[in-house]
C-alpha cells in the first residue's frame, strides 16, 4: 500500500481500553504479558485479570508494549461460533443466500468461516468488539459472507483473495473501539472534531490488521477502504476509480449491502441504493449484485403494511433543498471574503449537491401529493414504499455530503470554517451550534 499505516500508540486510547473493561462483566479476560511503562516500572503481572483497576493503572501511562498485544480473551470467538452467526442470518435474510449461494468442491462461505485462522491478538480484540454492539457479531458475520459471494462471482480463481475478504468482513468497524460510543449513536450529531475521529475508524482498523491481528496487506487494504466510494465521496482518504484496490471495493459494496438486506423491504432499499447515485461503487460489481439478486425466480413478496411515507414527507426534502440552495447563495454572495482553498471546497460540495438533488427529481416521487386522497391500494402501498427508500437514501446522502464537509473544515480555522459548517448544518437540516470537543485518536 501506498498510504502509510500509523503504528499503535504506546498511549492507551481510553475508549478502547473502557470497553475492555466494561467486556469482562461478560468474559474473562487476562494479560498474556507484564505490562511495563517507558520507564521500565512494571504496573501488571502477566495472567493477571483484567479488572476497572486495569484501567487506572494503564490509562495513563506510555507503555513498553501496547496493551492490545497483552489480551487474551476465554472464549473469544471461534470459528464454529462464527458459523452458527451465519447459518442464523442466512435463514433470517433470504436475499443473503443469493448473494453469497457457491460451493468449490468441500469450500463454502460457511466453511470458510469455520476453518477462519484468527491468532490470539485478534479473536480477542473481536471479542471486545461484540461485546460493546450486541449487533455487530451479526453485521461483521453478513459482511463477510456478502464479501466472499461478490468475490466468488468477481474473482472465482483468486482463492487467496476470498480469505483476505472473509477476514476483512470481520474485521471491518474493529477500529470503532477506537471512537466515543456516543458519536456513533443514529441521532447524535457529530462536531468537527467528532466525526474527524469517528472518519478515522478505518485507519485505525487496518493498523490493528497489521499489528495485532498480523493479517494480510490485502486484508488491511480491505478495511482502510470499505467506506471509500468510487465517485471519491467517501473517506477517509477520498479515494476514487482506480485508486481503489479491488479489495477495498469488494469491502466498500459488502458493507452497504450488509446494513441495507437487514431493513424491510431490502430488496426495494438495494435497488434505490445502487441506483440513484451512480458511480458510487464499481459498475462491474453492481451489475454482479443485481445479476446475484435476479437471477433466479422469486416469489413476490407484498410491501409490507405501515408504509406512512405521505405528502408531507417529500415537502420536507424538498424544503431541506431549498434550505440547502439559500444558504449557498448567501454564502456566496460574500464570496470575497472567502479564500481560494475554502471556496473549491464549497463549490465541489455544491456540485455534488446539485448531483443529489437531481437524483432526488429523476425519482418522481413529488408526484406522490396528487396520490394524497386514493384508495389505500396495494399500488398506492408500492408507492408508498418506493418514496420511502428514495427519502431514506437522499437524506443519507445529504447526511454524507455534511459529514464530508464537516471533516474538511476540522483542517481550518475557526473563520475559514464558519461557511463550511453553515452549509454542513443546512446539508443535515439542523442549524445547532456545534461545540468542538478533542477527541483522540487511539
Amino acid at each position: 500500500m501506498s498510504f502509510v499505516l500509523p503504528d499503535i500508540p504506546h498511549q492507551t486510547n481510553r475508549h478502547f481500553m473502557d470497553a475492555v473493561v466494561k467486556s469482562t462483566h461478560e468474559q474473562e479476560i487476562s494479560l498474556t504479558d507484564d505490562v511495563y511503562n517507558q520507564n521500565g516500572v512494571k504496573l501488571l503481572s502477566r495472567g493477571a485479570k483484567v479488572s476497572s483497576e486495569t484501567y487506572s493503572k494503564v490509562i495513563s501511562h506510555k507503555l513498553v508494549k501496547p496493551i492490545e498485544l497483552c489480551l487474551s480473551v476465554e472464549d473469544a470467538p471461534s470459528g464454529e461460533m462464527l458459523a452458527r452467526t451465519a447459518e442464523q442470518v442466512l435463514d433470517e435474510f433470504p436475499l443473503l443466500t443469493d448473494l453469497c449461494s457457491w460451493k468449490h468442491g468441500r469450500v463454502t462461505p460457511l466453511g470458510m468461516l469455520k476453518q477462519c485462522k484468527m491468532g490470539e491478538g485478534a479473536s480477542s480484540l473481536l471479542a471486545v468488539a461484540f461485546a460493546q454492539n450486541p449487533l455487530a457479531a451479526r453485521h461483521a458475520v453478513m459482511t463477510s459472507l456478502i464479501a466472499m459471494g461478490l468475490c466468488n462471482a468477481h474473482r472465482y480463481n483468486d482463492p487467496q483473495m476470498l480469505v483476505s475478504l472473509c477476514l476483512a468482513g470481520l474485521f471491518h468497524d474493529i477500529g470503532e473501539l477506537y471512537v466515543d460510543p456516543a458519536s456513533m449513536q443514529a441521532d447524535h450529531v457529530l462536531s468537527a472534531q467528532q466525526w474527524h475521529a469517528y472518519s478515522s475508524h478505518p485507519i485505525i482498523g487496518a493498523a490493528l490488521a497489521r499489528e495485532v491481528c498480523r493479517f494480510d496487506k490485502t486484508t488491511q487494504q480491505a478495511i482502510l477502504e470499505h467506506h471509500e466510494y468510487a465517485d471519491g465521496f467517501g473517506y477517509p482518504r477520498n479515494l476514487c476509480g482506480k485508486g481503489l484496490s479491488v479489495a477495498g471495493r469488494l469491502a466498500s459494496l459488502s458493507e452497504v449491502l450488509a446494513a441495507l438486506i437487514t431493513k424491510p423491504s431490502a430488496e426495494s432499499r438495494i435497488d434505490v441504493a445502487l441506483k440513484i447515485m451512480p458511480g458510487e461503487h464499481d459498475r462491474e460489481l453492481v451489475s454482479l449484485v443485481y445479476e446475484l439478486l435476479h437471477g433466479r425466480q422469486r416469489t413476490a413478496v407484498p410491501p409490507p403494511p405501515g408504509s406512512t411515507t405521505k405528502a408531507e414527507d417529500v415537502h420536507a426534502v424538498f424544503m431541506r433543498i431549498a434550505a440547502v440552495l439559500s444558504v449557498y447563495d448567501d454564502i456566496m454572495h460574500h464570496r470575497e471574503c472567502l479564500q481560494p482553498k475554502v471556496e473549491g471546497m464549497l463549490s465541489e460540495a455544491f456540485n455534488r449537491f446539485v448531483e443529489i438533488q437531481k437524483a432526488f427529481a429523476s425519482t418522481g416521487i413529488n408526484g406522490l401529493q396528487s396520490l394524497e386522497h386514493a384508495e389505500d391500494s396495494d399500488a398506492l402501498q408500492e408507492i408508498r414504499l418506493e418514496a420511502e427508500c428514495v427519502l431514506n437514501e437522499i437524506a443519507w446522502r445529504l447526511l454524507k455530503l455534511a459529514r464530508e464537509l464537516t471533516l474538511k473544515a476540522a483542517s481550518l480555522g475557526e473563520q475559514e470554517a464558519g461557511p463550511l459548517l453553515r452549509l454542513s448544518n443546512a446539508l443535515a437540516g439542523t442549524e445547532e451550534t456545534h461545540h468542538e470537543a478533542v477527541v483522540e485518536l487511539f
